[in-house]
Order: structure tokens, then C-alpha cells, then sequence
């Protein structure tokens, strides 16, 4: 049997026809039809391209997406050598590419992989799971590499397009297929286990994954288990008897249909095939005991979690099955690795050299593998003397149990041993906020903001987790920045206080000049990017409530609000109960910004102050601040909501003041001249000053004297 199809039997299999004179006998054994494939594989003579139009891709696959067009890819290229199968033929490349003409391009990716299926003759093994199916097939993949030729899934082809392009490349006829089947395979659209037809079945985990649009576990259980579908008669079914009971019910049965050859590994259950017996961790390593058949066998493996431990024991058991030595495969398992970004260590040294561990699992994540990187995390807290930081980002696609889902890592964060955690992305700001306020190093929107703060809690012999999601998140960009912002870290915090990060993220104040009615800028002074740690609440608010319109006579008793103490500006107590004016609040928010003042005004204007906050969140999306720029009303510093904002946000603000300036104060005089504004903050002071028909910005200040002589060295220019 020839190794892969020639021309002639291709034509056959997709039902085209052949366009141009070409020898029909030369043969294709590999197809791609991502550009980015094509262009690594554009001289390979065996490869046969299908060619998929952008219009076609957006339909079947229901979206609208910016695929490359495949026929304008193809002839980008300056030279291929291989064949294509598209719906339009090529005339500039008709005898010179065989080209193959389709009615649709994208269904005979299916049609060549069922026809490949008939043309392998050895083993094909099939591996899904809500998590470690990457894992999983990679690890065969190394246990393999010197004792099999394969062909196995690469990067995300795990898909509805994915599966039967890889089926197709089973054409070669290889010692082992190894395909990972994702849930998008399996649904509605199409069982592919149907076209791959596996010899093998490995169901590795069912967890909370997809539940966006299946609502429970036993829904994932139902359609995971439809693998099974496509398991040929008497094949291996091989499931993890870890997974809960109800859910490994629903795999059974549907695996009983097709065999009655099912063997189970588990970290839990000696009632298993193959078990594990025992580990023990180090720092860098851990020394597995697993029993098989009443024996014992033991080996070492770098930096494994529970899961990954677990992958291992799903891959070991399918080829003890196989027929593989089992001696012979553990001493390969010492130098596993898996893909980049899924629990990858990685050790950074600091300019002054501290050295980091940072464990990067941003791969991707779904509730049980967020688990299961906190566990690894716990198990070696113990080997390190520094800080132990766990930075997490939120999972995608749970649904509208994002909330409740997100909560049940509470318990395992706080039993970590963790120091400090950082939360990113909104399910994880309400993680962050149920945890004691001691541990808590900040929750952020930003990704370049969470790794500026990061690297001032790593003092020598440190350990970072950042886990998270990469769908629907820019968190993953964290693998990156981090190691780069810690390369270039100078010092360390102990127990940083709010002083002491000011004087880390904002050292230097920046100030602008400009000139409103043409906008020009005039003039500037210090750090354009000067970068503040407390929040534009109380500055939105002031806007808002102007533009709605005082209610200059409305007296009310203040409300109970927790930060009742202190005085107003005008001597009176700020006291639960006590009258006060809307424009006493007002002048208040003006001069002091203080919360009980703000709270009484969200409270007067929006009804409450979730409806307060929420006006301020529309007004931010509108006028395009920057997401952390007021995150809370008062604008105070809180570590459970890190804010953020720049002299650019102050500008945007100022802008929009310029028509409100009559009613803000005269916060200095240069030259016996008034110049009106506010300044607020707390920790470092910032302000907003209107002189003539100009609009002067400043943050970053340490004291209020300061901002006098930032401001006439700004105002040099047009003050004569």
C-alpha cells in the first residue's frame, strides 16, 4: 500500500477533478491548510494543500473571522511544490501546481481522513478530557519518540477542522496515531471520532469546563463520552477513576457499547489498573511510586502537579497495554516536558541578584487545573525562604456560574500557604475580596500594572504560580512582562505599605500645560507617564453631579456611613445624623474629597452607590480612560482594586471641567492672578487648575507646597 494517496486517488476521494496536465501518479503523504503552515512547508513535494476562502471558513465554522484567503496565500509564495485542492481554480499557477477542484474545500478535509483511516493500518489513539489532554498526548509522544514513528496533534487542532486534518495526515501509515479530541469535535456539529475511528480512548478528566453552554459536569460527561462512538469494536478504553462517580457512569456505559476491554488509573483508588502508590516532593523534582499487576515501580519527574502525575499514569497504562516495557518507559519520564506555559519553571535572576522561581501555568485554565496549580504551589511553599506569590487570573467559559465557580478556589488559596495573591479579571476581583486583607497583594485590570507591583514583594528565594486563562484575557501576556520587570529590579519591599509603593510605581511627578482653546500642549515638566496609585472616583463624581445640576437648597441628614469622622471644611462634625447641604457636601468633595462626603452625594444623586459607581464605570468606557482609573467612589488606595491613572486621564478630565470651572475654587495665585481647580489624593496629590485659556495637569506630588512651584515653572511661558 502506497504511503499516502497519489493524484489520481485524491481526485477520487474528494470527488474533483483534476485542473491542468500533470502526472497523476505523484502522491501526497502531508495536508495543512493554515497559511502559516503553508508557508513553513511551501518545498515539500508531498504536501497537498487545501486551500479554504475566508467567506467559506466564517461559514462553517460560524464566525466572522479574518482568515487568510488560501488561493491569495498560495500565490504570495515565490516557490511551492506540493498540490492544492480549492473551490476557484488558479490560472496563473495551471501546469505548473496540481490543482484539484472542489465544490467545497472544507468538507474534504473529513473526506481525506476517512480515507486515510483505511490506509493506516497500526494503533490510533484518541485522547480527551476537560484537562490533560495536552498533556496527556505529548507524553506518549515522549515516551514514543525513539521506540515509534507517530503522527500527533499539534498546537490547537483538537477542533471540528483540527481532528480531520490530522486523521488526513494518517495517511503515512506511522507505528502510533495520537489525536487529541477537544469538545468542539465531539458536539452537534459533528462526532470526529466517528472519521478517526480509534483503536484507543483515553478519557483523562470531566470538570468544569464549557459550561457556558452545557450548564453541568454530566452534560460534559455525555458529550466527552460520545468518543467513544467512534472506538472500534473490542478497542481500549482506558478513564481516569478519579472522576466523579456519576460522570464516570455516563463514560462506562457508553464505553460498554463498544468494548468490554476498560482499564482505569487513579492517584486515589487502589481498586485501579495502575495506581499511584505514593510521591514524594522536592524542590525541583518528585519521586513517584506506582503499582501495576501487584507490582511496584518507581521514578522521578520535574516539577509535576497532581494532573500532570496523573497524565502520566493515563500514558503509561495505554502502553503497558500496548505491549511497551514499563521499565523502559519510566526512566524516560524524568525528562518530560510539557508545552510551553503548562507548569513550566523558570528561574530569574534580578540585578541585584535575587533569584525567582516563577512557575508559569498560563497555558490556559478551567477550574479543576486552577486546582491543581494551587496544589503543586502548596507542595513547594516549604522549599523556599521568600515570598510565596500566587497571581491568578480568571477562568473563560463557565457561564453564569462564573461567580460560583470562581468561589471554590477560595478555600485552596487560603489554605496555600501563599503570602500574597494577586487576582486579575473580574470573577477573580471577588475572590480577591474574600480573602483576609493580610495576604492580599492586589487585584488589577491591567496586566502591565500586576507585574510592576509584583516585582516589589520578591525578595531572594522567592516563588511565583501565575495561573490563568488565555481566552478572552491579555493575562497570559504576564509570562513575559514578568520575568523582563524582574530582570530589571533593583530592590525589594518588605511588607510594602501604599507610601512605599507610591514611591516605587510613581517617583516622579509629571505636570502639562496646554492651551484649551487650540489645544496645543505649551508646556511640561517631568514624567509624561508618571503613573498614580489612587483612583478618579470623587473627580467623576464632581463632573457628574455637576451636569446634572446642583440642588443648591436641599438640606438631609447624613446617613450612616462607615467613615464617618473627622470635620468638614466649615467646622461641623461629620456625624451620622447631622444636616447637611448638598453644597456643604459639594465645596467637601471639592476641597477634601472625603468618602463621607462622597458616599452622601453618590447616595442624593444616584439612589445608592452601586448605581454611583456604576455611572463612573459607563463614563470611563465612554471617554476612554484607563480601565484602573476608578475603580472605587472615594478613589482611595485599596489593594483589593489596585487603581491607576495617568497625566493623560487627568487631561481627558480637565477637558471636560474647563466648562464647569466657575464652580471650583481658587486653589492658588501666581502674580496676585487666581488660578482655579482641585487637587485631591492622598498619598501622592495630584490636580486639575484652570488660569485664562489654560488647563494645567499635575500628579505625583509629594505635598501641596509642591504644586505652586510645578506650576510657575509651567506657567513661565505665558505668565509675562
Amino acid at each position: 500500500m502506497i504511503n499516502g494517496f497519489t493524484i489520481k486517488e485524491l481526485v477520487e476521494v474528494v470527488e474533483g477533478e483534476l485542473y491542468g496536465q500533470f502526472n497523476t501518479s505523484k502522491y501526497v503523504n502531508d495536508f495543512e491548510f493554515a497559511a502559516s503552515q503553508l508557508k513553513k512547508k511551501n518545498r515539500d513535494h508531498h504536501l497537498c494543500f487545501i486551500s479554504i476562502s475566508k467567506e467559506r471558513w466564517n461559514k462553517e465554522n460560524r464566525v466572522k473571522a479574518n482568515w487568510p484567503d488560501g488561493n491569495a496565500t498560495l500565490l504570495s509564495l515565490s516557490t511551492y511544490n506540493g498540490a492544492v485542492i480549492t473551490e476557484k481554480p488558479i490560472r496563473n499557477l495551471k501546469d505548473i501546481v496540481p490543482q484539484i477542484i472542489v465544490e467545497n474545500s472544507f468538507t474534504t478535509i473529513r473526506k481525506i481522513a476517512q480515507a486515510a483511516r483505511h490506509k493506516m493500518t497500526n494503533p490510533v489513539i484518541a485522547v480527551t478530557g476537560s484537562v490533560g489532554k495536552s498533556s496527556t498526548r505529548l507524553m506518549l509522544e515522549h515516551l514514543l519518540k525513539g521506540e515509534a514513528t507517530y503522527v500527533a496533534t499539534r498546537g490547537n487542532h483538537n477542533t471540528q477542522a483540527g481532528v480531520p486534518l490530522y486523521g488526513a495526515k494518517l495517511c503515512k501509515n506511522p507505528d502510533k496515531g495520537i489525536i487529541e479530541i477537544s469538545l468542539n469535535a465531539l458536539n452537534n456539529r459533528g462526532n470526529q471520532a466517528l472519521v478517526i475511528k480509534p483503536d484507543v480512548v483515553i478519557v483523562t478528566s470531566i470538570g468544569a469546563a464549557h459550561l457556558s453552554t452545557l450548564n453541568d459536569t454530566k452534560n460534559v460527561a455525555r458529550f466527552k463520552a460520545r468518543i467513544f462512538a467512534g472506538l472500534k469494536k473490542g478497542g481500549l478504553a482506558v478513564i481516569n477513576k478519579d472522576i466523579d462517580k456519576e460522570e464516570q457512569q455516563i463514560l462506562i456505559h457508553e464505553a460498554k457499547k463498544r468494548t468490554d476491554r476498560i482499564k482505569f488509573y487513579s492517584c486515589h483508588d487502589r481498586t485501579a489498573d495502575l495506581y499511584l502508590k505514593s510521591s514524594e516532593v522536592r524542590k525541583y523534582e518528585t519521586v513517584i511510586t506506582i503499582t501495576y499487576a501487584e507490582k511496584d515501580y518507581t521514578f522521578t519527574m520535574q516539577l509535576p502537579s497532581k494532573g500532570m502525575i496523573e497524565n502520566s499514569l493515563a500514558a503509561l497504562l495505554v502502553l503497558i497495554e500496548e505491549g511497551y516495557e514499563i521499565e523502559k518507559l519510566l526512566s524516560k519520564l524524568r525528562y518530560f516536558t510539557s508545552l510551553d506555559s503548562i507548569l513550566q519553571l523558570k528561574q530569574v535572576y534580578t540585578m541585584d541578584n535575587r533569584r525567582i522561581d516563577i512557575i508559569d501555568d498560563t497555558h490556559n485554565a478551567a477550574i479543576p487545573s486552577m486546582m491543581n496549580a494551587i496544589q503543586t504551589f502548596k507542595e513547594k511553599v516549604p522549599f523556599y525562604k521568600g515570598n510565596k506569590l500566587l497571581v491568578l487570573g480568571q477562568v473563560a467559559d463557565l457561564g453564569k456560574q462564573s461567580t460560583s465557580l470562581h468561589d471554590t478556589l477560595v478555600p485552596y488559596i487560603e489554605s496555600s500557604g501563599a503570602t500574597h495573591v494577586f487576582g486579575y479579571g473580574k470573577y477573580m476581583r471577588r475572590v480577591i475580596r474574600k480573602l483576609p486583607n493580610k495576604v492580599v497583594g492586589g487585584w488589577f485590570t491591567q496586566v502591565s500594572d500586576l507585574v510592576r507591583h509584583l516585582s516589589l514583594y520578591c525578595p531572594d528565594d522567592s516563588l511565583i504560580l501565575l495561573k490563568g486563562s488565555i481566552s478572552g484575557s491579555d493575562f497570559y501576556q504576564a509570562r513575559y512582562l514578568l520575568p523582563a520587570q524582574l530582570k530589571c529590579s533593583k530592590s525589594v519591599l518588605q511588607g510594602p505599605s501604599p507610601a512605599q509603593i507610591a514611591e516605587q510605581i510613581q517617583p516622579v511627578l509629571g505636570a502639562v500645560l496646554f492651551n484649551k482653546e487650540n489645544n496645543q500642549e505649551v508646556s511640561s515638566f517631568g514624567y509624561r507617564n508618571s503613573q498614580a496609585i489612587e483612583g478618579l472616583g470623587p473627580l467623576i463624581l464632581l463632573y457628574l453631579i455637576l451636569r446634572r445640576g446642583i440642588k443648591e437648597r436641599n438640606i438631609s441628614r447624613l446617613q450612616k456611613w462607615p467613615t464617618n469622622r473627622g470635620k468638614t471644611v466649615r467646622g461641623k462634625p461629620f456625624k451620622t445624623g447631622i444636616y447637611l447641604s448638598d453644597c456643604e457636601l459639594l465645596e467637601e468633595l471639592v476641597k477634601t474629597q472625603h468618602p463621607s462626603a462622597t458616599f452622601e452625594l453618590a447616595y442624593r444623586y444616584f439612589g445608592n452607590r452601586n448605581r454611583a459607581m456604576q455611572a463612573i464605570t459607563t463614563f470611563v468606557t465612554q471617554h476612554k480612560l484607563s480601565l484602573s482609573s476608578a475603580l472605587n467612589l472615594t478613589g482611595r488606595y485599596r489593594p483589593k482594586e489596585q487603581q491607576a491613572y495617568f497625566l493623560d486621564d487627568l487631561i481627558i478630565l480637565a477637558r471636560l471641567f474647563a466648562k464647569e470651572q466657575q464652580d471650583l475654587p481658587e486653589v492658588m495665585s501666581i502674580n496676585n492672578r487666581a488660578i482655579k481647580g482641585i487637587v485631591f489624593g492622598q498619598i501622592r496629590y495630584a490636580a486639575i487648575c484652570f488660569y485664562s485659556h489654560y488647563i494645567i495637569c499635575v500628579t505625583g506630588l509629594r505635598d501641596r507646597r509642591e504644586l505652586y512651584n510645578t506650576v510657575y515653572q509651567l506657567m513661565n511661558k505665558v505668565i509675562v
